[in-house]
């Protein structure tokens, strides 16, 4: 049964667009682990830093752990395919994902 007080829908708002519901934001927040040469892993881990989104939180021998922020997989996705075809780089593998609302904050620690 339709709710009194609401508009009755019309063909012409359907074909328009209008009825189209804005697309929340998103927020994806990965981590990663690239394999790099271990004599350069450093020199990597610097590159990376630079990349926007792009934050190097650890290197150990050749691993580097990297989280990485974007606003679509696509958007991770391609980053991690322009690390992979680095200089020194061997791999980059995409290892969690989770993806928030941009305006949801997390729970202090």
């Amino acid at each position: 049964m339709r709710e009194p007080d609401r508009k009755p829908i019309q063909r012409r708002d359907i074909l328009t667009g209008k009825l189209k519901q804005a697309e929340p934001r998103l927020l994806h927040i990965s981590s990663a682990i690239v394999t790099a040469r271990p004599e350069r892993a450093d020199a990597v881990a610097g590159r990376l830093a630079t990349l926007p989104g792009t934050e190097v939180h650890a290197v150990r021998g050749a691993k580097i752990v990297l989280v990485l922020e974007g606003g679509s997989v696509g958007e991770i996705g391609g980053r991690l395919a322009e690390i992979s075809i680095m200089e020194d780089v061997f791999s980059a593998n995409l290892v969690f994902e989770q993806v928030l609302a941009a305006d949801e904050q997390e729970a202090p620690a």
